[in-house]
């Protein structure tokens, strides 16, 4: 059985640059798709803090209302509707905020499948270094 020819190594080598060349734009698209669809969710969460400070500030002006209304006329029912509308925005504004903190999670963001696969192929890379 014949030996391998040194004559077809640099076209080997060469091969194999073109490879590990594609392999590392495939990683690098892959991580790029990964990165667009967390800034993609990081914007979302972003509109629902925009979405919780308007309601919040909403809520602020209307129990503002309510108090200015209980002094002016010293009634309960202004004051309750104001108290229970303000209240429920309140509540409304906490979710939101709460669910846009949970979109913006720096461990949720973090391109996982990307980080996986470059480290597998660095091991690939050297378990074919020890040979």
């Amino acid at each position: 059985m014949p030996g391998p020819d040194l004559r077809d190594a640099p076209r080997l080598l060469s091969e194999v640059a073109q490879r590990v060349t594609s392999l590392a734009q495939s990683e690098f698209r892959l991580a790029k798709a990964e990165m667009t669809q967390s800034l993609s969710q990081a914007r979302t969460g972003i509109a629902f803090y925009v979405a919780a400070l308007v309601l919040a500030i909403v809520a602020l002006n209307v129990l503002a209302s309510g108090v200015v209304a209980w002094l002016a006329v010293q009634g309960l029912t202004a004051v309750q509707a104001a108290g229970a509308t303000g209240g429920a925005l309140l509540v409304v504004a906490g979710v939101l905020a709460w669910a846009g903190r949970r979109r913006i999670n720096a461990k949720k963001l973090t391109p996982k499948r990307s980080l996986n696969n470059v480290k597998r192929d660095l091991e690939t890379l050297q378990e074919m270094r020890r040979g």
